[in-house]
């Protein structure tokens, strides 16, 4: 499986497009790290395994495992 140089990096704020939650970058994977179970039960819009996934810890303390396409820059704080 090749994989794709990420977007984003540790530490960096990010939005979540989907489920519009802002969160901080922990951790990079270069493609999904995950069961092929979890996949099918949590990832509904079937995004790409090919490309990175971020572990993100949510502005709730909650932490998630996102894929890139379903993650933008959070630029609020630059307002």
């Amino acid at each position: 499986m090749e994989s794709s140089k990420p977007k984003y990096c540790i530490g960096q704020l990010i939005h979540h497009k989907l489920f519009k939650y802002r969160g901080i970058v922990l951790w990079v994977d270069p493609c999904f790290k995950g069961t092929e179970e979890w996949y099918q039960s949590m990832a509904r819009s079937k995004p790409p395994k090919d490309k990175p996934w971020y572990h993100v810890k949510g502005h709730d303390n909650r932490r998630t495992y996102v894929a890139e396409c379903n993650l933008e820059p959070d630029l609020t704080y630059l307002n």
